[in-house]
C-alpha cells in the first residue's frame, strides 16, 4: 500500500460505531410537493419517500400513508404532480407535511399558485421550478405505506434550470433544491410548532415575488 493511501485509512477508519435502531437514513433526501386529486379539487402534500425506478419510459416511485387525505385521492384518481421546490420553500414544506386538508385549507395558508397540468388531472405548482405529472400504473401495499409506481408523462421546468441539452440542470438552480440527510422521516420532529410554522410560512408567502 502506498504512503497516501495509508494516510486515507488512517483518516477515514471507523473505530467508534454505535448500534442504533433501524431506519431508512439516507444522504440526501429529496424533499418534494406533491399534489393529487382533480381539477376542482385538490390537495398538496409534502413527501420525501421518492425515488426514481425506471428509465424506459422514465418511472418514479413515492410512498404515502393510507391515513393521509391524499393516499385516498391518488388511489382514486391514479395520478399526481411532484413539484420540486426552492430552497426558501422549505418551510412552507414543512407546514404542508404537518397539516392535513381535513383541518385546513393549505392553499389559503400557503398562497401557492396552481397550473393547470397538461396530461394530469392535479395542478402544477407554480412556486416550484420543477414538476412532473405522473400517472400511476401499480401500487405495491406495504405494512406501513402504499408504494406508487406511476409513469413520467410530462415534465415542466423553468427555462433558468433548463441546460443546451434541453434537460434540468440542477448546477444552474439558484441556491440548489430542498434536501435533507438524515431519517426519512413523516414530519418534522425538530421544531415542530405549528403555530410558528403558520406564521413563517404566511411571510413567505406575503412576502414572494408576484
Amino acid at each position: 500500500m502506498v504512503e497516501h493511501e495509508k494516510i486515507y485509512m488512517e483518516k477515514h477508519r471507523m473505530t467508534d460505531k454505535v448500534l442504533i435502531s433501524p431506519n431508512t437514513t439516507l444522504y440526501p433526501v429529496p424533499v418534494v410537493l406533491v399534489t393529487c386529486g382533480n381539477r376542482e379539487e385538490n390537495n398538496v402534500i409534502t413527501l420525501n419517500r421518492i425515488a426514481s425506478c425506471n428509465a424506459e419510459p422514465p418511472m418514479i416511485s413515492i410512498s404515502v400513508r393510507p391515513g393521509r387525505a391524499s393516499h385516498g385521492l391518488i388511489e382514486q384518481y391514479g395520478e399526481f404532480v411532484v413539484n420540486l421546490p426552492w430552497p426558501d420553500m422549505e418551510v412552507v414544506c414543512d407546514f404542508v407535511g404537518a397539516t392535513t386538508l381535513r383541518k385546513i385549507d393549505k392553499w389559503a395558508e400557503t398562497g401557492l399558485k396552481r397550473l393547470p397540468a397538461n396530461q394530469v388531472q392535479p395542478p402544477l405548482l407554480a412556486d416550484c421550478p420543477v414538476n412532473l405529472e405522473c400517472k400511476v400504473i401499480q401500487t405495491v401495499k406495504l405494512p406501513s405505506h402504499s408504494l406508487f409506481i406511476a409513469e413520467v408523462v410530462a415534465l415542466h421546468a423553468d427555462s433558468q434550470v433548463v441546460n443546451a441539452r434541453g434537460e434540468v440542470d440542477f448546477d444552474l438552480a439558484q441556491g440548489g433544491l430542498v434536501y435533507r440527510s438524515a431519517i426519512v422521516r413523516e414530519r418534522p420532529v425538530d421544531n415542530f410548532r405549528p403555530q410558528q410554522l403558520r406564521a413563517s410560512v404566511h411571510q413567505w408567502r406575503d412576502n414572494r415575488p408576484a
